[in-house]
């Protein structure tokens, strides 16, 4: 390789261009904020180095030479990709800046995401958004390894919080409810909850935290958990099931509020006296968050911080 192809440095690049420009070595001194003498070493210095005259001077001005038109031309090219290079390192700055990966947790799926989208929206509208439902672990190790920028649901005790932060947004109680279009439904003001325990219910898992919570429930009020019923974990399913059979559940209030407005649920005004959990938003114990992710953070204290 020649040494013209590794020689010429920014200020060589600078100079050559502006000389090309003003043909004149006292204004092109003067654009580059520097004394003529010093425009005149630097341009000996660069020819000296190359071996070829690039610039032959006259009274009047200069101009390039044949060669000094070849490495004028490469001077552009160079001055061209670095502005290339420059404009797409913006761009993927700025699209960093515009993107929001969000890890949802079932339990934020029909109360938080519909409400924190939509605000971020109408706040940035070039925001990219992304939305990735799944379970805690997975989205945890996500949200660890910076494919997400945050998780937000209904978060267990056992996450390890040493490189993480929560926000707190509400606690989530439980309520006992059923289907809008079962005979339960019109009288639910009238029943006691051991009023209910010769119906079929859709509790959640054994085993799991929330089955943990709806056994203190009826621990709470000295009653036997119901003798009939089946375990779920699956919303849509568990709302036709009780629209299509007088059985009765258990879900997070927040939860079945939404479903109430669509009128397929009916909760009964029973004080069950447990909340589900606690529900609150994780993200990297960073002394920086990008611009979404505080938009974010700040859209949810605004929008939860009433319940």
């Amino acid at each position: 390789m020649h040494i013209a192809a590794t020689y010429l440095k920014k200020r060589h690049i600078q100079l050559l261009l502006t000389l090309d420009k003003t043909r004149h070595l006292g204004q092109a001194a003067l654009a580059l904020h520097m004394s003529q003498p010093a425009a005149s070493k630097a341009l000996a210095q660069m020819e000296s180095s190359l071996g070829y005259t690039l610039f032959q001077r006259s009274g009047t001005g200069m101009q390039p030479t044949e060669l000094g038109e070849i490495v004028i031309n490469y001077a552009k090219n160079q001055a061209g990709a670095a502005q290339r290079l420059a404009l797409e390192l913006d761009a993927i700055a700025l699209q960093d800046q515009r993107l929001l990966n969000v890890g949802i947790l079932p339990s934020a799926t029909v109360h938080i995401a519909p409400q924190l989208i939509s605000a971020l929206v109408a706040a940035q509208p070039k925001l990219n958004i992304a939305l990735h439902e799944g379970l805690l672990t997975s989205l945890i190790e996500q949200l660890e390894n910076n494919e997400l920028d945050c998780v937000i649901g209904r978060t267990s005790a056992h996450v390890d919080s040493s490189h993480l932060e929560a926000l707190f947004l509400y606690e989530d109680p439980a309520c006992v409810v059923c289907g809008s279009q079962q005979s339960l439904a019109p009288h639910a003001s009238q029943f006691e909850l051991g009023d209910l325990l010769h119906h079929w219910w859709v509790l959640p898992p054994k085993d799991s935290v929330l089955q943990e919570h709806i056994q203190m429930m009826f621990s709470r009020l000295e009653l036997p958990l119901p003798q009939h019923h089946i375990q779920s974990n699956a919303t849509l399913a568990t709302v036709a099931l009780l629209n299509q059979h007088p059985w009765v559940g258990v879900m997070p209030r927040m939860l079945a509020e939404h479903f109430v407005q669509q009128q397929a649920l009916t909760i009964f005004p029973i004080d069950t006296h447990v909340n589900f959990g606690t529900i609150q938003v994780l993200t990297r114990k960073e002394k920086v968050k990008t611009p979404p992710l505080e938009l974010a953070l700040g859209l949810m204290r605004q929008l939860f911080s009433a319940y």
